[in-house]
C-alpha cells in the first residue's frame, strides 16, 4: 500500500504544478489518509473533497448523500442475498487505483490526452490534462456503483419469491422490477430552454442522428455510436429498451441506473448552476457512457449483433480505465452477502506499476485464496481490454495460495497480534501438528502426515491458523504474552477445566469455519477430497473428537513456554 500511496503523490505533484482547480491538496490529503485506514468515515472525506473541488452540489441533496444511502442500504437489505460486496470503500479504491495507474503509464495519459482533450475540446473544459482525467475518471470511478440498491432490491425480491413458491414445488414466477412512468428516470428535468440549452450540442450531430437531448439513454447511445462506431439506430434501440431487456432476462445492470443517475442529477446541476452545457454533452457524458460500459461492454457489445472485440484504450479512454480498474480491485471489501462471508476474500494488496507492466499481488491473512483467482482474472482482462495498449509487458496477477505465502502474509499485515506471538507462528504451526500426531499415535490411530514437511498445503494453513488463533484464545480468557517474566505478575501455568471447555468450543468452531471457507464438505474423511464427518456443531461431536480440540487448547502454554515465552494476566 505504500507503493500506491506513492503513486498517488506522483500523480498529485504533477497535477499541483499546473491546477487552477481550488482544494486539490485537500483532496491528496484525504486520500493519503484513506489508505492509511480504509475506514467508511474516510472514503466520505475523499467524495466529499472531490465533489468540493469540482463544486458538485444539489439543492436539497448531494452525490454523499446518495452514496450514504448506497452504503446503508448494503449493510441492512442484503441478508437474504447469496452474494453481495461493499461498494462505497471499493469505489475509492477504483479511483486511487486508477489514479495510480495514470500517473505510472505514459501510454495511458497519451491515449486521454489525444483522443479526449486534443479532439474533443468543449466550453468550460479544464486548464490540463491531467485536471481533466481527474474530473471525468473521478465521476465514472466514485459513481459507478451509486445503482447499486436497485439491483439488491431486485435479487432480493427475486430470492423471496422463489422461496415462497417453493413451499408447494412450483417455480416459474419470474417476478421483475417495473415502474408506471420510467420516463421520470429516463429524463433530465428542463429548467432552461431547452432549445438555448441543448442548442449547441443539438448542432454537432449528424442529420441522420435523431435524439432527444435531455433523454440519458439517448445521450448513452449517441456516445456510444461515437466512440465505438456502433450504428446509431441499433445501439439507440437496444438502450432505451434496456428496461425491458433486463426484465425478460431476469437480471438488473446496476451499471444502467448508475449512468442515468449521473446524468439526470447532473443535467440538472449544470442548468442550475450556470455551468456551460458543454460540460453535460463531454465530460459528464463521457463519464456516464463509462459507467454504462463497465459492464455492458462485455455482456453486450462483444455479442451479436455488434460483436464487438477487444476495447482500445483510445476509443474510450474512461471506459477502458474502469473496466479494468473494477475487475482488479478486490481488496479490503466487506462480504455482505450469505455466500459471500464464507468465501475467503483479499483484504490487501501490493501494487506495482511501471510503464511496461503493472503487477497485483492479493493479500489475506484469513485463509487460502481459490489457485486460479489471479490468472482468471487475467484472461477475463485479456478477453475484454487491449491491455498491451498501455502495459507493453502485460499484467501479472497473483494470490496469497500457498501456506509459506499465507504465513508471510499474516507476519507482514497482522497489526493485532502480539509480535512475541507472530514471530514464533511458523514454530507454533509446526508444534500443533507435531502434538496432533503424538496424540493420534497414543490413541493407537494411524497417522496419514506424521512430517510438516508432508502435509498437504490446506492442512499445513489449517495449523498456521490453530497457531494464529492462540492470541484470541488468551485474550478471552485475560491473557497476555510476552518474551520476559513480568515483576509482580506471576506466570500462568495452565488453563482451568471451564476454560479449556470453551476455548475448545471455539477452537471447533474457528476450524469448522476455516474447512468451509477453503472448500471442505461434510462426508467421510477423505483429506485429498476435502471431506470430513465432523463439520457438525461442537456438541454434536463424539468425546474422543472433542478431546482433539481440548488437548489443542492444554497444549497452548506449554507450548509457549516450550517456546521461552511467558503468560501472564493482562496488566
Amino acid at each position: 500500500m505504500k507503493q500506491t500511496r506513492g503513486y498517488i503523490k506522483e500523480y498529485f505533484d504533477g497535477l499541483l504544478f499546473e491546477s487552477a482547480v481550488e482544494g486539490m491538496t485537500y483532496l491528496h490529503v484525504a486520500l493519503d489518509e484513506f489508505l492509511e485506514n480504509e475506514t467508511k468515515e474516510r472514503a466520505f472525506a475523499v467524495y466529499t473533497c472531490f465533489f468540493d473541488c469540482f463544486r458538485i452540489k444539489l439543492e436539497g441533496g448531494s452525490f454523499v448523500d446518495l452514496l450514504d444511502a448506497l452504503h446503508s442500504y448494503e449493510e441492512q437489505s442484503s441478508v437474504l442475498l447469496d452474494k453481495q460486496r461493499d461498494h462505497l470503500i471499493h469505489s475509492v479504491n477504483v479511483f486511487v487505483l486508477g489514479l495510480a495507474i495514470c500517473a505510472r503509464s505514459p501510454l495511458y495519459r497519451e491515449a486521454f490526452t489525444e483522443s479526449r482533450v486534443n479532439a474533443d475540446p468543449y466550453d468550460g473544459a479544464l486548464a490540463s490534462p491531467a485536471e481533466e482525467f481527474l474530473y471525468r475518471w473521478g465521476l465514472a470511478s466514485l459513481l459507478h456503483d451509486v445503482g447499486y440498491p436497485i439491483e439488491i432490491i431486485h435479487n432480493q425480491f427475486r430470492k423471496f419469491v422463489s422461496f415462497i413458491s417453493a413451499a408447494d414445488g412450483k417455480t416459474g414466477a419470474d417476478p421483475f422490477l417495473d415502474y408506471f412512468n420510467f420516463t421520470v428516470l429516463d429524463s433530465i428535468s428542463e429548467i432552461l430552454y431547452k432549445s438555448i440549452f441543448t442548442k449547441k450540442y443539438a448542432g454537432t450531430l449528424p442529420p441522420d442522428i435523431l435524439l432527444d437531448p435531455l433523454r440519458p439513454t439517448h445521450l448513452i447511445a449517441g456516445n456510444l455510436h461515437a466512440t465505438l462506431g456502433v450504428p446509431y439506430d441499433k445501439v439507440q434501440d437496444i438502450v432505451t429498451n434496456f428496461l425491458n431487456t433486463m426484465q425478460k432476462s431476469g437480471f438488473v445492470d446496476h451499471g444502467y441506473y448508475s449512468a442515468l443517475i449521473l446524468l439526470k442529477w447532473y443535467g440538472y446541476l449544470i442548468q442550475r448552476s450556470g455551468m456551460p452545457a458543454d460540460v453535460l454533452y463531454h465530460p459528464v457524458l463521457d463519464s456516464a457512457s463509462a459507467i454504462f460500459l463497465h459492464n455492458y461492454y462485455r455482456n453486450g457489445l462483444m455479442k451479436p449483433p455488434f460483436s464487438l472485440g477487444t476495447l482500445s484504450v483510445r476509443a474510450h479512454p474512461i471506459g477502458f480505465m474502469l473496466i479494468l480498474c473494477d475487475e482488479l480491485q478486490e481488496w479490503n471489501r466487506t462480504a455482505y452477502g450469505i455466500k459471500d462471508k464464507q468465501r475467503v476474500l483479499a483484504e490487501a494488496s501490493d501494487v506495482e506499476i511501471s510503464g511496461e507492466t503493472m503487477k497485483v499481488h492479493f493479500l489475506t491473512s484469513k485463509g487460502l485464496m481459490s489457485e486460479g483467482f489471479g490468472k482468471e482474472k487475467e484472461d477475463f482482462l485479456r478477453s475484454v481490454l487491449k491491455i498491451g495498449e498501455i502495459f507493453p509487458g502485460d499484467i501479472q496477477l497473483s494470490q496469497t495460495t500457498g501456506s509459506d505465502q499465507y504465513l508471510q502474509d499474516i507476519i507482514e499485515t497482522d497489526e493485532l497480534i502480539a509480535r512475541p506471538l507472530l514471530s514464533n507462528l511458523e514454530a507454533m504451526a509446526k508444534m500443533i501438528h507435531l502434538n496432533y500426531v503424538k496424540k493420534r499415535e497414543a490413541d493407537g490411530k494411524p497417522v496419514e502426515y506424521p512430517t510438516w514437511e508432508g502435509l498437504p498445503d490446506t492442512l499445513k494453513y489449517s495449523n498456521i491458523r490453530q497457531a494464529r488463533s492462540v492470541y484470541s484464545k488468551l485474550s478471552i480468557c485475560g491473557y497476555e504474552v510476552s518474551t520476559e517474566p513480568v515483576e509482580g505478575s506471576s506466570d500462568v501455568l495452565g488453563f482451568t477445566p471451564d476454560q479449556i471447555e470453551t476455548l475448545a468450543r471455539e477452537e471447533h468452531d474457528e476450524w469448522v469455519t476455516e474447512r468451509l471457507s477453503n472448500g471442505w464438505t461434510h462426508g467421510e474423511r477423505d483429506a485429498e477430497k476435502k471431506r470430513s464427518p465432523y463439520l457438525i456443531p461442537y456438541t454434536a461431536l463424539p468425546e474422543d473428537i472433542k478431546d482433539y480440540d481440548r488437548d489443542a487448547v492444554r497444549n497452548i502454554i506449554p507450548m509457549l513456554r516450550e517456546l521461552g515465552l511467558h503468560v501472564h494476566g493482562k496488566r
